[in-house]
C-alpha cells in the first residue's frame, strides 16, 4: 500500500497541507472540528508522520549515533542499558554499528553517521584508531562526539572511562597482601591503551616486592587465553592469578577447568562488572567496574553538548 501524506490527506479533506500539519500537531490555530476531521482521515488512512522531514525543519535529528569496536558479551549489553536508560528518557533514539575492529569501518560508520544528521556521536574505539582525522567530517558539520572506555593520548573530545590505573594497582595490592609470591597476570589486546595502563600500573606495584616473580601474557580473546594457560599451567606454578577482564577471567576459568585445577588453589583477582565472575566460581574476587553507569554517564555528557554547542570545554570523566 503507497504511504499516505499530508498532501493526500490535504487533497481528501480539501483543506490545506498547513492546516492539516497544524491540526495533527494540535495547534491553537485550528478549531476542534477541523482537528478531528483530520486526525479521523489520518486514523482511517494508517497515515505515518514523516519524522525525518520534521526533525530536518527543526534541525535536529532526536538520533544519536553509537559506534562500537565489536559485539561482546562481556562489554556491550550493559553499556547499551545505561546509554538506553537516558536517551529514551530524553526523547530520543539511536542506531549502532559495529566496526568490527577495523579502522576503514570505523571511517565508513562515522560516514553513515554525518550522512544520517545524527545529532551526536558515541563511540568505543576500534584497536587500529591511533588518532583522529577521520572524525574532521563531523567536525566541520558540528556534530558533537563523546568517546567512551578507550581513549587516546590526544584529548580532543569529552571521553568516559574507568579509572584503569586504579584498579590494577588495587588487584596487585590483593594479590600481595595474600601473600601470593608467583603472580600470573593475563592482559588483553596489547595494541589499546587501556591494556598499556592496567598492565603499567600493575606491574608497577609489584615491582615494590623484590621477593614477588611475576609473568605476564597478552591475549586478545577467551579462547587465546585458554590455548596460553593450557600450555603454561602445564610446567609453571603460581599462587595468584590477576585478569584483566571479564573475558580474560572466563579463559582463565575456561583452562583451569580443562586441567582438571581448582580455582580455590590460586588467589584470583580481576577487574570486573562483577556479574560474570559469580557465575564463573565464587573463590574469583574483583574489582567492579560499572558499565551502566558509564553508557549513562556517556549519554548524559552528550546530551549536554548537543544542548550547549557553545561550550568548548573538553574533560575526561573517570568512573
Amino acid at each position: 500500500m503507497k504511504r499516505i501524506t499530508i498532501k493526500d490527506l490535504a487533497d481528501l479533506l480539501q483543506i490545506s497541507t498547513s492546516t492539516v500539519s497544524r491540526a495533527l500537531s494540535n495547534h491553537p490555530d485550528i478549531s476542534e472540528a477541523v482537528k478531528q476531521r483530520v486526525k479521523e482521515a489520518a486514523e482511517t488512512f494508517n497515515y505515518v508522520p514523516n519524522d525525518f522531514a520534521i526533525n530536518f525543519r527543526k534541525k535536529s535529528s532526536k538520533v544519536i549515533g553509537l559506534i562500537i569496536p565489536k559485539m561482546s558479551m562481556f562489554f556491550i549489553p550493559s553499556i547499551l542499558e545505561g546509554i538506553s536508560a537516558i536517551l529514551n528518557k530524553e526523547g530520543y533514539h539511536f542506531f549502532i554499528l559495529s566496526s568490527e575492529e577495523s579502522i576503514e569501518i570505523e571511517k565508513e560508520n562515522l560516514q553513515t553517521c554525518a550522512n544520517s544528521r545524527v545529532d551526536g556521536v558515541l563511540i568505543s574505539l576500534t584497536s587500529q584508531t591511533h588518532d583522529f582525522s577521520h572524525f574532521k567530517k563531523l567536525d566541520d558539520l558540528e556534530i558533537p562526539i563523546v568517546l567512551f572506555d578507550k581513549s587516546l593520548s590526544e584529548q580532543k573530545y569529552d571521553q568516559i572511562v574507568f579509572n584503569n590505573e586504579k584498579d590494577a594497582e588495587e588487584c596487585a595490592k590483593q594479590l600481595i597482601d595474600s601473600h601470593c609470591k608467583n603472580i600470573l597476570a593475563i592482559f588483553g589486546n596489547k595494541d589499546l591503551e587501556i591494556t598499556e595502563r592496567r598492565r603499567s600500573s600493575f606491574e608497577k606495584y609489584l615491582s615494590n616486592f623484590s621477593d614477588v616473580n611475576y609473568k605476564s601474557i597478552f591475549c586478545n580473546s577467551a579462547e587465546i587465553v585458554k590455548e596460553k594457560l593450557e600450555i603454561i599451567l602445564e610446567y609453571e606454578k603460581f599462587d595468584g592469578i590477576f585478569a584483566m577482564s571479564d573475558e580474560t577471567l572466563a579463559g582463565l576459568n575456561y583452562a583451569l577447568k580443562v586441567k582438571g585445577l581448582s580455582a580455590k588453589s590460586y588467589k584470583v583477582m580481576a577487574i570486573s562488572e562483577g556479574i560474570f565472575p559469580k557465575y564463573l566460581n565464587p573463590h574469583f574476587q574483583f574489582q567492579k567496574k560499572d558499565k551502566i553507569k558509564m553508557g549513562m554517564m556517556a549519554a548524559n555528557t552528550l546530551l549536554d553538548k548537543i544542548k550547549n554547542k557553545d561550550q568548548k570545554n573538553i574533560n575526561t570523566y573517570y568512573i
